[in-house]
């Protein structure tokens, strides 16, 4: 759930390049009328990270008929999206407490000036230019004791090399702790709380875990146990409309993985079984249920670095609908490659999204490779086969298999310290029984249902990011 446990448990201050640190003491807090203790010093750590995107996505898969028959339907969309983050560390010297925070001042696809967002009145300095909506993106404490540290508030949460999350936010208490090499955890999410005193299901859920190094061979193994608690159990749609249920109520998640090198060849492997839910998908016209029984993902990947050239390749697969984080890396700018909050405008396929419903198996095999043709400039290109296979139940004109093909090419250069540009084009064919899901900032690909059985997907993007 974290991304370097050793780290955090030695208790070092996360370092981005760049970032502008500082020590401030007791004379200057006064200064800025801020009460302090006698001779305490107060270390911070501030940084920015800002994002601009321009997008195209194309199929006419996407075109929906007008009601104006002067009106063309249109089989592409384009847009520019940009996000602004803004963090402030703060660390007691004395005591080692942190108070980490980041801020989202920005974050949305742009749709002009009159974003027309509602102020507490009608009434305001600025009417004409209605701008985002400020929001918190992290913000915990983290206490250090003798055996260990405790983080609590909203925390970034990944695992798993992004197969079963990835850049997620979770309003969580989570204590890590050393015991001799292994770097252990045990933590509580509570993922829902909006109807005091109704509430069926708040989605708590606890998870311990561990990273263990494997000896002296560079190999390490993590494991991860989620459960959802027993807090609901029935249809998630009852007489009187959906219940304020959380769909994996009773859930256990097993989340194991593996990586190390054999000579010059980096592996890692992992994968996610999902079991014993609660809730009955009795809303959906396939029917089905989340998780109730075994629903698996998993992947394999190599890679090595010969030359000025990135060898990769991997098999990604769901069994059953298991379950597989949007933000999981398949070398393709169309399928997943998606963080949770940092949503990727063409990533239109999304794997592991069945949610346990049996029957619902893909695969992915896919290679890359990369060139590093200057220390700044690089070029990516990787090809694939996207297998999808669904229940008779779910059958599309009478097919319940097929496979499309998969390219993708990037290219990205890093200006300076500070700043680079990437681009992406990608392309995924037809396939009689795969449907598309869209993302956050294209919205859902639903004018034909999300099918795209009768023509190819095309997805470019021009990027620039900023970090200090």
């Amino acid at each position: 759930m974290i991304r370097d446990l050793n780290k955090a448990i030695e208790a070092k201050q996360p370092g981005r390049r760049g970032h502008l640190t500082r020590v401030i003491g007791l004379s200057a807090l006064a200064a800025l009328g801020c009460v302090g203790t006698a001779n305490a010093t107060i270390k911070t750590d501030i940084g920015v990270d800002y994002r601009a995107t321009g997008f195209y996505v194309e199929s006419e898969s996407f075109a929906t008929p007008a009601t104006d028959p002067e009106i063309t339907p249109q089989d592409n969309d384009n847009g520019f999206a940009h996000y602004l983050r803004v963090k402030a560390d703060l660390k007691h010297e004395e005591t080692g407490v942190e108070v980490h925070t980041r801020v989202e001042l920005a974050g949305d696809r742009w749709s002009g000036d009159q974003r027309d967002y509602q102020t507490s009145s009608d009434n305001s300095f600025n009417a004409d230019n209605r701008g985002d909506n400020v929001r918190l993106d992290l913000g915990f404490v983290q206490i250090p004791f003798k055996f260990g540290l405790l983080r609590v508030g909203r925390q970034e949460a990944n695992w798993n090399n992004c197969l079963l999350v990835c850049d997620d936010r979770r309003d969580r208490a989570l204590f890590l702790t050393k015991l001799g090499k292994v770097s252990a955890f045990i933590g509580y999410d509570r993922r829902q709380d909006n109807t005091g005193y109704l509430n069926e299901d708040n989605g708590d859920q606890i998870f311990p875990g561990f990273v263990a190094p494997l000896g002296e061979s560079g190999w390490s193994l993590g494991f991860l146990y989620v459960h959802w608690l027993d807090n609901y159990n029935g249809d998630l749609v009852g007489p009187a409309g959906p219940r304020n249920t959380y769909v994996l109520s009773n859930t256990n998640i097993y989340s194991p993985y593996m990586q190390g090198s054999v000579g010059p060849v980096d592996i890692s492997f992992g994968g996610n079984w999902l079991e014993g839910g609660n809730v009955n998908a009795n809303q959906t016209a396939e029917g089905g249920d989340y998780f109730n029984d075994d629903a698996y993902s998993g992947y394999f990947r190599i890679g090595a670095d010969v030359g000025m050239f990135e060898l990769k390749a991997q098999y990604v697969a769901t069994r059953d609908g298991g379950l597989m984080s949007t933000g999981f890396d398949t070398y393709s700018s169309l399928i997943n490659s998606s963080p949770e909050s940092t949503a990727n405008p063409t990533s239109l396929y999304q794997m592991g999204r069945y949610l346990g419903r049996e029957g619902f198996d893909e695969s992915l095999y896919i290679a890359s490779i990369g060139m590093n043709v200057t220390e700044k400039f690089a070029l990516r290109g990787a090809l694939g086969f996207l297998d999808i296979e669904v229940p008779d139940s779910a059958a599309v004109n009478g097919e319940t298999s097929d496979t499309s093909t998969v390219y993708d090419l990037q290219a990205s250069y890093q200006l300076n310290e500070a700043v680079r540009t990437w681009a992406t084009l990608g392309m995924l064919k037809e396939n009689d029984v795969g449907m598309l899901r869209g993302n956050s900032l294209i919205g859902g690909t639903t004018p034909n249902g999300g099918t795209f059985a009768d023509d190819r997907v095309i997805a470019g993007s021009v990027n620039l990011g900023v970090q200090f």
